[in-house]
């Protein structure tokens, strides 16, 4: 059997096409979360199905192996541009201009297959069609991976812009190559047998790196789920441990952590029920995340205490965040219950030689409890004496 036996090829490439769109229609129900895998599963049937119409062209009319073959290839093409768009979450575009030049494809497609029979019209055509289109999906990919530094699509774009390139060629090759034009189809043609093997290798590695994609995108959200308290969305001291241990070099500059708690928060707990209790956690935990920079590590400690993590911060730098968040805590309105009011106390201390984060965080209680017993409502700094 000759090395490239077309026949061969397009049965085993279209074999293994629909098994991929099958893999891909069980991986889009288990993965319900995301946009685009149902319409990848439809773009390999539709793919498979042309492949096998054309590999029919012996058996069956022109119509269906040349015309409708080539439009199901052509439409999968398509598709597979709408399919990056949802499953990247890039904003709908208009599908207007994709679908005439489709349409307009498939026309010329038909002239030259009916009217002006031109076997190398044929092929330039259905090259410059699938070029312009994996461009495009290059293009748009890369784009979007520019402006969201989300360089986890990078290999969607490498994929699609390599088959672009294999369109190229083709393109060029229909147009001066005469010999290509002569033994064009399958009968044993290299660039027909290559562009099966490539229609084959892009559908794998497309679908291959979307299920990777999805699998660590799962993965990184269930990470995310573990390392955040569920009701204010910050770290709890899980994600707290990582990020410090993701960010040692904290420790090698000047830092400064702020303790602090709800004033009788179990009072606000007993008097308006847990529900406004939630509220109340949720709108201090909102000020912590908007008096503080992006670089600062805000975490819920637990219950009603939380901890800041201030970075290239000093003492009087942590005083004056502190007190900005007491004051903004102190005036917050509850429209639905008019009457309820909370304070918060703040227990600040700073990195000193010797320190390690454990001391650091100890001591930063300790005048946290400091501004309890004087009161509450208001920000202690650390004293070792009074400690």
């Amino acid at each position: 059997m000759h090395l490239l036996d077309v026949r061969t090829i397009f049965i085993v490439c279209t074999s293994f096409v629909f098994l991929y769109g099958i893999g891909m229609m069980a991986f889009a129900r288990k993965m319900p979360s995301y946009n685009g895998l149902y319409l990848l599963a439809i773009v390999n049937f539709l793919l498979a199905i042309g492949m096998s119409l054309i590999f029919l062209r012996d058996h069956i009319d022109i119509f269906w192996s040349i015309i409708v073959g080539n439009s199901l290839i052509l439409l999968s093409a398509n598709l597979t541009y709408q399919a990056h768009l949802r499953f990247i979450n890039i904003e709908k575009k208009s599908a207007i201009p994709l679908t005439a030049i489709l349409i307009f494809t498939i026309v010329l497609l038909f002239i030259s297959t009916y009217g002006i029979p031109d076997a190398t019209t044929r092929i330039t055509l259905l090259s410059l069609f699938y070029f312009l289109q994996f461009a495009l999906i290059a293009y748009t990919v890369w784009h979007f991976q520019q402006q969201s530094q989300q360089r986890i699509y990078t290999p969607l774009s490498v994929i699609a812009g390599g088959f672009a390139l294999f369109f190229v060629f083709r393109f060029v090759v229909a147009l001066f190559d005469d010999h290509f034009i002569a033994t064009y189809g399958l009968t044993g043609s290299i660039m027909q047998a290559l562009q099966v093997i490539f229609l084959m290798l892009y559908i794998a590695l497309l679908d291959f790196f979307i299920v990777l994609i999805a699998t660590d995108q799962l993965v990184q959200k269930i990470a995310e789920l573990a390392y955040r308290d569920s009701l204010t969305t910050l770290y709890n001291r899980r994600g707290l441990d990582h990020t410090m241990e993701q960010n040692n070099a904290f420790f090698d500059k000047p830092l400064a952590v702020i303790m602090c708690d709800i004033d009788h928060f179990k009072l606000i707990n007993d008097h308006y029920g847990h529900h406004v209790g939630d509220i109340v956690i949720k709108s201090f935990a909102r000020q912590l995340k908007e008096s503080t920079r992006k670089t600062d590590i805000c975490t819920r400690w637990g219950g009603e205490e939380f901890l800041i993590i201030l970075p290239l911060t000093d003492e009087q730098e942590a005083l004056m965040i502190a007190e900005k968040i007491r004051v903004a805590c102190e005036q917050l309105i509850f429209p639905e219950h008019p009457d309820l009011c909370f304070t918060t106390s703040f227990g600040i201390c700073s990195k000193k030689d010797g320190h390690n984060f454990d001391e650091l965080i100890s001591d930063a209680d300790h005048a946290l409890y400091q501004a309890k017993t004087q009161g509450r409502n208001q920000v202690c700094m650390f004293n070792v004496e009074q400690s």
